[in-house]
């Protein structure tokens, strides 16, 4: 069975793709699990920009309401994963939901003449809350009507509105968001990530994006093996051996 997110390398660019064209590229909870594990190997590893691309006709219908992630915030750049390096998404057809924020959470984004974004999310009665911050990108009246609204944005109003870089012809976005990637590959890496640090730092955070961080590491502190220690220390009346794990 093929993985429904893949990770290649060409150069110096990673290839990130959403693999599952048959459900229209849905985040069930592997791919929201993969993508995570990507973001994290992208920000540790060798490669100096990333492209994220989907398989099929369209680029994302959202989370997969039959299997959904209890925390698909972690597969999300920039708040699962600290990224200082570029990233740039290529958008065909509907990026939906989940599938809007990965596309949000971008530095850049090339899109053809196909693509809609939609945010439904008040129509479904749910909220993550890393959106909100959408209108530190767009203007703020043009941001709240998405979000709230839910109406579809077509690839041309978002270059008008500054969501999106490119506009190309059906078919067009890998190619040119790849150009990108790869003139972006040949620049200085080091003056890249300092511009994506001071470009972030900058940017004003959803409450939600602070958050999810802090509730990782709080997690990640309940399930670790010095909590399990320190709780058998305490019944045994002993000091505990805490190895950082």
């Amino acid at each position: 069975m093929n993985a429904p997110v893949t990770y290649e390398v060409q150069g110096h660019i990673a290839l990130i793709t959403l693999r599952r064209p048959e459900r229209r590229n849905a985040l069930n909870t592997q791919m929201s699990a993969l993508l995570s594990e990507y973001w994290h190997r992208f920000a540790n590893g060798p490669e100096r920009v990333a492209l994220l691309s989907a398989e099929g006709d369209h680029f994302c219908a959202g989370v997969d309401v039959t299997d959904a992630s209890k925390e698909a915030w972690r597969g999300v750049p920039n708040v699962g994963a600290k990224i200082d390096k570029p990233l740039i998404s290529a958008v065909q057809g509907w990026a939906v939901g989940a599938g809007f924020t990965l596309t949000m959470m971008s530095d850049l984004c090339v899109v053809d003449d196909t693509a809609q974004f939609m945010f439904p999310e008040a129509k479904l009665g749910l909220f993550g809350g890393i959106t909100a911050s959408l209108v530190s990108r767009i203007p703020h009246k043009v941001a709240v009507e998405f979000l709230m609204l839910g109406d579809p944005l077509p690839a041309q109003r978002a270059y008008e509105v500054g969501l999106v870089n490119r506009v190309t012809e059906k078919g067009k976005a890998y190619e040119t968001a790849l150009d990108m990637a790869q003139r972006l590959a040949d620049a200085a890496p080091l003056v890249l990530q300092t511009i994506k640090r001071a470009t972030l730092e900058t940017l004003p955070k959803s409450p939600a994006e602070l958050a999810y961080p802090q509730m990782g590491y709080l997690t990640a502190i309940a399930q670790s093996e010095d909590f399990k220690e320190g709780v058998a220390a305490f019944k045994e009346k002993r000091k505990a051996e805490f190895k950082g794990t």
